[in-house]
């Protein structure tokens, strides 16, 4: 009798299947964040996390070095194998050295997040022992100016600089990452230049939530209208499309799209309201020790580190089974792939998972307005 094994990898090859979503599958953890913390050094706009300390005293508390390394090693036993180390600016902490050359040894596939303000000399020393196999660096101007508007602090534009400028040594996969907003829109083709001294891997991001788990922002001020967004995506597109190159191409991407590739065929798995791989395959740890689907989200939440990485991790899709989408939303003519109408959204737009958002609907039928002139 042939080897069941042989079966497998037979199935395996045969089709398009990722692995994330292979341990969709069988509800294996393969994809998580920690998110060490929720304060930074930046002061940015539109940033849907942030917390400066007395707001983390009021809610809860950072957990420790110790507290994250035991969770590491519940989660690599859960299967857990690509890790996001993010903030805020997880650079931050103090013990950051400690963490991270823990999760490092414990051989997960580490990204970090970073805004590249606080690489130094100690950082380089530690990344060129441990480097991480992917490190995002958010740009958020092409100027000192416009760091000033977004971020309320100038010199922080030449601080990314001299973090890039370090982080080119290091043997890491670099990209470099752009959120657009109405200050630094005009900016696109400088940015992409300012990467491209570093890395060919530059990713935009045109879609801006409200803020989320008790962070404040200015996100509906600040953020692109639907056809401004949509204006900018295109441009960028355009712009890889011109170099004739299918490996230039395939470098560029938006990071609304990170978490959403393949993942039509999982729609059935529990739980069904997520139409990505969230509570599938992939979790987030917030910086007080909630486990959620994905960073959108403000609830609801397992306990990790009060009931063990395994049990929150299996309880997790069951929060979910009888949360249901706006009645509008069912009955839209835009609900048939058109709308990114994911819960995590709505409850960032409108503080509740039944309630419609205004700007995701018209981003809707700006999507549908350009789709139908395509025809």
């Amino acid at each position: 009798m042939e080897n069941n094994n042989n079966e497998i990898a037979r199935k395996w090859e045969s089709s398009e299947m990722t692995l994330a979503g292979y341990a969709a599958q069988r509800h294996v953890p393969l994809g998580g964040t920690f998110e060490l913390t929720a304060r930074c050094n930046l002061k940015c706009k539109m940033c849907y996390i942030r917390l400066d300390k007395a707001q983390i005293d009021l809610i809860g508390r950072e957990k420790t070095a110790d507290e994250w390394i035991t969770l590491g090693k519940e989660a690599i036993q859960a299967g857990t194998l690509n890790l996001l180390i993010t903030g805020g600016e997880p650079l931050l902490r103090p013990d950051f050295a400690e963490i991270y050359s823990a999760l490092t040894m414990m051989g997960f596939i580490i990204t970090l997040n970073t805004n590249a303000t606080l690489i130094n000399s100690e950082i380089l020393k530690l990344f060129k022992k441990y480097p991480p196999t992917a490190t995002n660096v958010t740009l958020y101007g092409a100027t000192p100016e416009t760091y000033q508007s977004i971020c309320g602090n100038r010199e922080a534009f030449y601080n990314t600089i001299s973090g890039l400028e370090m982080l080119a040594d290091i043997p890491t996969v670099l990209e470099v990452r752009t959120t657009f907003i109405k200050d630094n829109r005009h900016e696109l083709n400088a940015l992409r230049k300012i990467a491209n001294r570093y890395t060919k891997r530059f990713a935009i991001n045109t879609k801006v939530n409200k803020a989320v788990r008790g962070a404040c922002s200015d996100a509906e001020n600040c953020r692109l209208t639907p056809a401004q967004l949509f204006d900018l995506a295109e441009e960028n597109g355009e712009y890889y499309r011109s170099l004739n190159s299918e490996t230039e191409f395939a470098l560029e991407k938006n990071m609304d799209t990170d978490n959403y590739i393949h993942a039509l065929e999982y729609f059935h798995l529990p739980p069904q309201i997520l139409t990505c791989l969230a509570a599938k395959s992939m979790y987030w740890i917030t910086w007080d020790g909630k486990m959620l689907p994905c960073g959108s989200f403000t609830s609801p939440y397992t306990l990790p580190f009060k009931e063990g990485f395994q049990s929150a991790w299996d309880r997790l899709p069951t929060l979910f089974e009888k949360i249901k989408l706006p009645q509008e939303c069912m009955k839209c003519e835009y609900a048939n792939g058109q709308c990114s109408n994911c819960p995590a959204i709505l409850q960032s737009e409108s503080g509740s998972f039944d309630k419609i958002s205004s700007y995701i609907c018209e981003i809707a039928q700006e999507r549908s307005k350009r789709r139908k002139k395509l025809k």
